[in-house]
């Protein structure tokens, strides 16, 4: 089957749907795959993501365990 037979076939199934909730989580997924957030951030904020990958790639980062060690007496 090809592309154009299965949207076709999903278009006829999705007429059929009478349950609300069934609606809304398709329209999620939907929405979903057309708006991604990185693609809405600035210039500047892509730059400070793709330093800190970079960094935690190198290994120059500290762990979440020693995070939570050093900050328990606030805790």
């Amino acid at each position: 089957m090809d592309l154009e037979a299965r949207k076709y076939q999903f278009i006829q199934k999705l007429v059929k749907v009478e349950d609300e909730s069934v609606l809304e989580k398709l329209e999620l997924i939907l929405n979903a795959n057309q708006n991604d957030w990185f693609d809405e951030l600035s210039d500047s904020e892509k730059v400070e993501i793709q330093i800190g990958l970079d960094q935690a790639e190198k290994g120059e980062f500290v762990s979440h365990e020693e995070v939570m060690k050093r900050f328990s007496k606030w805790h």
